[in-house]
Protein backbone atom coordinates (compact mmCIF):
# COMPACT_ATOMS: atom_id res chain seq x y z
CA UNK A 1 0.00 0.00 0.00
CA UNK A 2 2.76 2.20 0.82
CA UNK A 3 4.56 1.51 -2.22
CA UNK A 4 1.13 1.98 -4.28
CA UNK A 5 1.29 5.82 -2.75
CA UNK A 6 4.55 6.35 -3.12
CA UNK A 7 4.13 5.60 -7.14
CA UNK A 8 0.76 8.14 -6.87
CA UNK A 9 2.93 11.00 -5.23
CA UNK A 10 5.55 10.42 -8.02
CA UNK A 11 3.50 10.98 -10.52
CA UNK A 12 1.95 13.79 -9.17
CA UNK A 13 5.37 15.22 -9.40
CA UNK A 14 5.50 14.62 -12.74
CA UNK A 15 2.41 16.10 -13.86
CA UNK A 16 3.54 19.37 -11.45
CA UNK A 17 6.73 19.54 -12.40
CA UNK A 18 5.81 19.20 -15.92
CA UNK A 19 3.25 21.65 -15.84
CA UNK A 20 5.10 23.56 -14.13
CA UNK A 21 8.26 24.30 -15.61
CA UNK A 22 5.98 25.08 -18.87
CA UNK A 23 4.12 28.20 -16.45
CA UNK A 24 7.66 28.68 -15.02
CA UNK A 25 9.36 29.50 -18.60
CA UNK A 26 6.34 32.27 -19.10
CA UNK A 27 6.71 33.67 -15.84
CA UNK A 28 10.33 34.25 -16.12
CA UNK A 29 10.20 35.57 -19.31
CA UNK A 30 7.46 38.01 -18.25
CA UNK A 31 8.82 39.25 -14.43
CA UNK A 32 12.28 37.77 -14.06
CA UNK A 33 13.80 34.17 -12.62
CA UNK A 34 14.22 36.41 -9.09
CA UNK A 35 10.34 37.85 -8.50
CA UNK A 36 9.16 34.32 -10.23
CA UNK A 37 11.05 32.16 -7.85
CA UNK A 38 9.55 34.83 -4.68
CA UNK A 39 6.01 34.54 -5.66
CA UNK A 40 6.82 30.58 -5.85
CA UNK A 41 8.50 30.74 -2.55
CA UNK A 42 6.01 32.91 -1.16
CA UNK A 43 3.06 31.27 -1.65
CA UNK A 44 4.98 27.98 -0.34
CA UNK A 45 6.09 29.67 3.27
CA UNK A 46 2.49 30.95 3.74
CA UNK A 47 0.48 28.06 2.42
CA UNK A 48 2.02 25.60 3.99
CA UNK A 49 3.03 27.60 7.05
CA UNK A 50 -0.57 26.06 8.81
CA UNK A 51 0.50 22.27 8.56
CA UNK A 52 3.68 23.00 9.81
CA UNK A 53 3.85 25.34 12.63
CA UNK A 54 3.92 23.34 15.59
CA UNK A 55 7.14 21.66 13.54
CA UNK A 56 9.18 24.79 13.01
CA UNK A 57 10.41 25.25 16.80
CA UNK A 58 10.98 21.79 17.97
CA UNK A 59 13.16 21.22 14.64
CA UNK A 60 15.66 24.36 14.57
CA UNK A 61 15.79 24.14 18.39
CA UNK A 62 18.24 21.13 17.80
CA UNK A 63 21.11 22.71 16.48
CA UNK A 64 22.20 18.73 15.32
CA UNK A 65 19.79 19.57 12.29
CA UNK A 66 20.85 22.92 11.61
CA UNK A 67 23.65 21.49 9.05
CA UNK A 68 20.84 19.56 7.39
CA UNK A 69 18.67 21.98 6.94
CA UNK A 70 20.76 25.16 6.16
CA UNK A 71 22.47 22.81 3.10
CA UNK A 72 18.63 22.11 2.05
CA UNK A 73 17.66 25.69 2.29
CA UNK A 74 20.61 27.02 0.25
CA UNK A 75 20.77 24.62 -2.07
CA UNK A 76 17.37 24.69 -3.07
CA UNK A 77 17.01 28.40 -3.51
CA UNK A 78 20.28 29.13 -5.25
CA UNK A 79 19.87 26.02 -7.90
CA UNK A 80 16.03 26.83 -8.01
CA UNK A 81 17.75 30.24 -9.90
CA UNK A 82 19.65 28.94 -11.37
CA UNK A 83 17.44 26.31 -13.22
CA UNK A 84 14.54 29.67 -13.87
CA UNK A 85 17.48 31.52 -15.60
CA UNK A 86 17.95 28.33 -18.14
CA UNK A 87 14.17 28.09 -18.18
CA UNK A 88 14.46 31.76 -19.71
CA UNK A 89 17.35 31.45 -21.99
CA UNK A 90 16.48 27.99 -23.50
CA UNK A 91 14.26 26.10 -25.33
CA UNK A 92 11.69 24.06 -22.92
CA UNK A 93 12.33 21.22 -25.49
CA UNK A 94 16.03 21.86 -24.51
CA UNK A 95 16.40 22.86 -21.40
CA UNK A 96 13.93 19.90 -19.85
CA UNK A 97 15.98 16.50 -21.28
CA UNK A 98 19.16 18.45 -19.93
CA UNK A 99 17.74 18.37 -16.38
CA UNK A 100 17.42 14.64 -17.15
CA UNK A 101 20.71 14.48 -15.98
CA UNK A 102 19.34 15.20 -12.54
CA UNK A 103 18.04 11.73 -12.62
CA UNK A 104 21.71 10.33 -13.02
CA UNK A 105 22.81 12.32 -10.04
CA UNK A 106 19.81 11.44 -7.88
CA UNK A 107 20.18 7.58 -8.20
CA UNK A 108 24.18 8.25 -7.97
CA UNK A 109 23.69 10.02 -4.78
CA UNK A 110 20.85 7.38 -3.93
CA UNK A 111 23.26 4.24 -4.07
CA UNK A 112 26.84 6.05 -2.85
CA UNK A 113 25.27 8.07 0.39
CA UNK A 114 21.58 6.47 0.58
CA UNK A 115 22.95 2.73 0.58
CA UNK A 116 20.02 2.12 -2.61
CA UNK A 117 21.05 -0.87 -4.61
CA UNK A 118 20.32 -1.26 -8.33
CA UNK A 119 21.16 -3.34 -10.97
CA UNK A 120 24.17 -3.51 -13.47
CA UNK A 121 21.59 -2.77 -16.58
CA UNK A 122 20.16 0.65 -15.15
CA UNK A 123 24.08 2.09 -15.16
CA UNK A 124 23.86 1.45 -18.85
CA UNK A 125 20.17 3.16 -19.10
CA UNK A 126 21.84 6.16 -17.56
CA UNK A 127 24.48 6.29 -20.48
CA UNK A 128 21.89 6.50 -22.87
CA UNK A 129 20.60 9.18 -21.01
CA UNK A 130 24.07 10.81 -20.81
CA UNK A 131 24.42 10.28 -24.97
CA UNK A 132 20.92 12.04 -25.66
CA UNK A 133 21.60 14.88 -23.42
CA UNK A 134 24.57 15.56 -25.15
CA UNK A 135 22.77 15.05 -29.09
CA UNK A 136 20.01 17.43 -27.09
CA UNK A 137 22.85 20.30 -26.29
CA UNK A 138 24.25 20.47 -29.44
CA UNK A 139 22.47 23.05 -32.04
CA UNK A 140 25.08 21.90 -34.80
CA UNK A 141 26.97 18.56 -35.11
CA UNK A 142 28.86 19.42 -38.01
CA UNK A 143 32.93 18.37 -36.77
CA UNK A 144 34.39 20.39 -39.49
CA UNK A 145 33.13 23.51 -37.32
CA UNK A 146 33.58 24.65 -33.92
CA UNK A 147 30.66 23.19 -32.43
CA UNK A 148 27.50 25.04 -31.51
CA UNK A 149 25.83 24.98 -28.73
CA UNK A 150 21.92 25.68 -27.64
CA UNK A 151 21.51 28.96 -26.03
CA UNK A 152 20.96 28.70 -22.16
CA UNK A 153 22.77 24.99 -22.27
CA UNK A 154 25.79 25.78 -19.69
CA UNK A 155 22.96 27.14 -17.53
CA UNK A 156 20.57 24.28 -17.83
CA UNK A 157 23.48 22.00 -16.99
CA UNK A 158 24.58 24.00 -13.87
CA UNK A 159 20.70 23.88 -12.69
CA UNK A 160 20.40 20.01 -13.70
CA UNK A 161 23.42 19.13 -11.77
CA UNK A 162 21.97 21.49 -8.60
CA UNK A 163 18.63 19.74 -9.21
CA UNK A 164 19.89 16.14 -8.70
CA UNK A 165 21.26 17.39 -5.27
CA UNK A 166 18.62 18.37 -4.13
CA UNK A 167 16.49 15.52 -5.05
CA UNK A 168 18.50 13.45 -3.00
CA UNK A 169 18.86 16.15 -0.26
CA UNK A 170 14.62 16.91 0.29
CA UNK A 171 14.20 13.12 0.54
CA UNK A 172 16.79 12.67 2.74
CA UNK A 173 15.32 15.89 5.05
CA UNK A 174 11.57 14.21 4.28
CA UNK A 175 12.49 11.39 5.78
CA UNK A 176 14.42 12.94 9.20
CA UNK A 177 11.48 16.02 9.41
CA UNK A 178 8.68 15.75 7.47
CA UNK A 179 7.55 16.17 3.94
CA UNK A 180 5.76 19.15 4.52
CA UNK A 181 7.86 20.92 7.25
CA UNK A 182 10.86 20.02 4.18
CA UNK A 183 9.19 22.24 1.91
CA UNK A 184 8.52 24.93 4.10
CA UNK A 185 11.82 25.40 4.88
CA UNK A 186 13.39 25.30 1.64
CA UNK A 187 10.47 27.66 -0.56
CA UNK A 188 10.74 29.69 2.73
CA UNK A 189 14.52 30.30 2.15
CA UNK A 190 14.19 30.52 -1.69
CA UNK A 191 11.17 33.36 -1.05
CA UNK A 192 13.87 35.32 1.66
CA UNK A 193 16.86 34.97 -0.98
CA UNK A 194 14.69 36.38 -3.83
CA UNK A 195 13.23 39.36 -1.49
CA UNK A 196 16.95 40.31 -0.13
CA UNK A 197 17.85 40.58 -4.38
CA UNK A 198 14.60 42.23 -5.12
CA UNK A 199 15.40 44.42 -1.92
CA UNK A 200 19.11 45.30 -3.72
CA UNK A 201 17.70 45.67 -7.00
CA UNK A 202 14.47 47.79 -5.68
CA UNK A 203 12.03 46.03 -7.42
CA UNK A 204 9.73 45.37 -4.72
CA UNK A 205 7.38 48.23 -6.58
CA UNK A 206 7.04 45.94 -9.40
CA UNK A 207 4.92 43.24 -7.01
CA UNK A 208 1.87 44.83 -8.24
CA UNK A 209 2.33 45.59 -11.73
CA UNK A 210 3.42 41.78 -12.32
CA UNK A 211 -0.05 40.71 -10.57
CA UNK A 212 -1.86 43.37 -12.61
CA UNK A 213 -0.65 42.13 -16.20
CA UNK A 214 0.57 38.18 -15.45
CA UNK A 215 -1.95 37.00 -12.49
CA UNK A 216 -2.64 33.84 -14.12
CA UNK A 217 0.70 32.85 -14.83
CA UNK A 218 2.23 33.65 -11.26
CA UNK A 219 -0.31 31.72 -9.51
CA UNK A 220 -0.11 28.73 -12.02
CA UNK A 221 3.67 28.02 -11.72
CA UNK A 222 3.63 28.94 -7.67
CA UNK A 223 1.28 26.51 -7.28
CA UNK A 224 1.94 23.72 -9.61
CA UNK A 225 5.77 24.19 -8.25
CA UNK A 226 4.16 23.42 -4.45
CA UNK A 227 2.33 20.68 -5.65
CA UNK A 228 5.29 19.10 -7.73
CA UNK A 229 7.55 19.54 -4.73
CA UNK A 230 5.41 18.24 -1.66
CA UNK A 231 4.35 15.70 -3.66
CA UNK A 232 7.77 14.33 -4.38
CA UNK A 233 8.82 14.78 -0.72
CA UNK A 234 5.72 12.49 0.57
CA UNK A 235 7.02 10.26 -2.44
CA UNK A 236 10.42 9.64 -0.97
CA UNK A 237 9.51 8.81 2.02
CA UNK A 238 7.44 6.26 1.35
CA UNK A 239 9.55 4.07 -1.77
CA UNK A 240 13.26 5.02 -2.27
CA UNK A 241 14.67 7.90 -3.67
CA UNK A 242 15.97 6.91 -6.46
CA UNK A 243 12.95 5.39 -7.53
CA UNK A 244 10.73 8.67 -6.42
CA UNK A 245 13.21 10.31 -8.97
CA UNK A 246 13.12 8.23 -12.03
CA UNK A 247 9.36 8.05 -12.07
CA UNK A 248 8.91 11.94 -11.41
CA UNK A 249 11.77 12.27 -14.25
CA UNK A 250 9.00 11.15 -16.67
CA UNK A 251 7.51 14.75 -16.40
CA UNK A 252 10.70 15.89 -19.35
CA UNK A 253 8.22 13.88 -21.62
CA UNK A 254 5.35 16.05 -20.97
CA UNK A 255 7.41 19.03 -20.81
CA UNK A 256 9.50 18.62 -23.86
CA UNK A 257 6.10 17.71 -26.10
CA UNK A 258 4.51 20.92 -24.63
CA UNK A 259 7.73 23.25 -25.63
CA UNK A 260 7.26 21.51 -29.42
CA UNK A 261 3.63 21.76 -29.45
CA UNK A 262 2.15 24.54 -27.58
CA UNK A 263 5.58 27.03 -28.31
CA UNK A 264 6.10 25.10 -31.61
CA UNK A 265 9.90 25.15 -31.08
CA UNK A 266 11.95 24.10 -33.82
CA UNK A 267 14.78 21.30 -33.83
CA UNK A 268 16.98 20.00 -35.79
CA UNK A 269 17.11 16.15 -36.59
CA UNK A 270 19.84 14.91 -33.93
CA UNK A 271 18.12 17.13 -31.03
CA UNK A 272 15.10 15.06 -31.88
CA UNK A 273 17.28 11.78 -31.41
CA UNK A 274 18.56 13.45 -28.40
CA UNK A 275 15.09 13.66 -26.93
CA UNK A 276 13.97 10.47 -27.95
CA UNK A 277 17.44 8.53 -26.14
CA UNK A 278 16.98 10.29 -23.57
CA UNK A 279 13.13 10.41 -22.99
CA UNK A 280 13.71 6.21 -23.49
CA UNK A 281 16.70 6.20 -20.85
CA UNK A 282 14.49 7.68 -18.32
CA UNK A 283 11.76 6.00 -19.07
CA UNK A 284 13.00 2.57 -18.61
CA UNK A 285 15.42 3.67 -15.70
CA UNK A 286 12.04 4.57 -14.32
CA UNK A 287 10.15 0.83 -15.30
CA UNK A 288 13.81 -1.29 -13.91
CA UNK A 289 13.62 0.94 -10.55
CA UNK A 290 9.86 0.66 -9.95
Amino acid sequence: MNSTTGILFALGALVGWALGDFSIQRAVRAVGNVRALFYIGTLGAIGILPFVWNEIVPALSDMANWPLIGFACVLVAVTALVNFQGLKLGKLSVVLPINGIELVIAVLLAVAAGHERYRLVIYGHMLIVVVGLVLTSIRSLNLIKKIKWEKGVAVALAGAVGLGVSNFTIGITSIEFSPLLTIWLTHTACAVLALAIMLKRSHLSCIRNDFKRHFNVIMAQSFLDNLAWISFAYATTLIPIGIATTISEGYLALGTLLGIIVNREHLRWHQYAGITLTLVGVIALSYLTA
